[in-house]
């Protein structure tokens, strides 16, 4: 459900839903963004996230290589997807990489405006995940393809109106806090178009917290 944007309409505020760490996005979302043309560009990431993955990507990647190694000298069979899984959680998420080039290209800011205090608290449990014994188990057992699996809810959503996840109290704190600073920002920006990158789920806004922003709302996936 590709949504077309007209660049050239009077609009000041989009709203792109992602899919994160969806395959298609280095291929789909920089088209997205240059049809949109923003002067602005925000994301659904906090300076938490981003610092916690500066610090300790490489540590734990040293972790995952080194439990890949046991289970291939032991001759033992593990799940290439959960590798990758595990992998993309301490990566940066393509839509940060994607959105810091475009705005480096274009010299236009680039604000990262999500909660730290949830980022603080869904990390603070990482140490866990990329405990060895515990990446063993995730390798080798059967519980992988999160991927496929969140493409598939946004299509039954966008398609259909079905919710696999219910919108729950902490999705309304943060986007009730992103959306403020979005608020204060097309405030003091009020000649510059403005975009807003986050999960798709974002997009549903039962509570109508981005509505007096008049966003309009894209899902750049068929």
């Amino acid at each position: 459900m590709a949504t077309t944007v007209d660049p050239d309409r009077d609009h000041r505020f989009y709203m792109l839903g992602v899919i994160h760490r969806d395959a298609r996005n280095p291929a789909l979302l920089p088209g997205w963004i240059a049809r949109i043309g923003p002067d602005i560009v925000t994301l659904e990431f906090s300076q938490y996230g981003l610092m916690f993955r500066k610090e300790n990507r490489d540590r734990y990647k040293k972790r995952i290589d080194e439990v890949l190694k046991k289970l291939k000298n032991d001759t033992m069979p593990y799940n290439e997807t959960a590798v990758e899984d595990l992998e993309s959680f301490m990566n940066m998420p393509n839509e940060y990489e994607i959105l810091s080039g475009y705005s480096a290209e274009q010299h236009i800011p680039f604000y990262l405006i999500d909660m730290d205090l949830f980022s603080y608290l869904k990390l603070q449990k990482a140490e866990e995940l990329f405990d060895a014994e515990n990446i063993e188990r995730l390798l080798t057992g059967t519980d992988a393809g999160s991927g496929s699996c969140e493409a598939a809810m946004a299509r039954l959503f966008f398609n259909s109106g079905l919710k696999g996840v219910p919108y729950d109290e902490e999705m309304y704190i943060r986007d009730k806090y992103m959306a403020g600073r979005l608020s204060l920002l097309m405030k003091h920006s009020p000649d510059k178009r403005l975009l807003h990158v986050a999960g798709w789920r974002h997009l549903e806004d039962p509570y109508h917290l981005y509505a007096s922003l008049n966003p309009l709302k894209v899902f750049p996936y068929d």
